[in-house]
């Protein structure tokens, strides 16, 4: 005998594969949604890195934390002027005297200050942790800007602002007590 047939299993595969369609496109953007997001992070810790990278390479140079220049000194550093200047630059540097980084992708985005901070010294207790005589030193303090900013082609931007003490010895002429 034949079967008189109605077509419901055809209706049925094709709700089913359409409804499967749609989950996987739900499913594709919301793994690009994410993948934005991971990105989005990944600029912003590599911009906080590179700020801190910038600040923490004008700690280390001895020029760049001059204490015979006394309160109100100022060395800056902005990228040169043919390239991408950062929009959030907290500061004017009428000319660069801190030595630009090596990394030329550093150096077109990133800005540093660094200036020497009043009272011309501060005192301070014996620091017997560091095995040196309070009464034989003292300190200078600077502020400190590393800042990095490649937002313009989406990539983050970030600034680290630190104190700095830069340890100095007293001249002649203490009295000690």
């Amino acid at each position: 005998m034949k079967r008189h047939q109605q077509g419901a299993a055809l209706a049925t595969t094709l709700l089913i594969l359409t409804v499967l369609t749609l989950l996987g496109l739900a499913a594709m953007r919301g793994s690009r949604l994410e993948l934005k997001l991971a990105q989005n992070a990944e600029s912003r810790v590599n911009a906080r890195q590179s700020a801190q990278a910038i600040a923490d390479g004008i700690t280390q140079v001895e020029a760049s934390l001059a204490i015979s220049s006394g309160p109100g000194f100022r060395a800056c550093y902005l990228p040169p002027s043919g390239s991408d200047q950062p929009d959030s630059v907290p500061f004017s540097c009428s000319s660069a005297t801190l030595t630009a980084p090596a990394d030329d992708g550093l150096r077109e985005h990133t800005y540093a200050l660094a200036q020497r901070e009043t009272p011309e010294f501060l005192t301070t207790a014996t620091l017997r942790g560091a095995g040196n005589s309070g009464r034989s030193y003292d300190y200078a303090r600077f502020t400190v800007i590393g800042g990095y900013d490649n937002s313009s082609n989406g990539f983050g931007a970030a600034e680290v602002v630190q104190g700095v003490l830069k340890l100095h010895a007293k001249s002649g002429g203490v009295t000690y007590q």
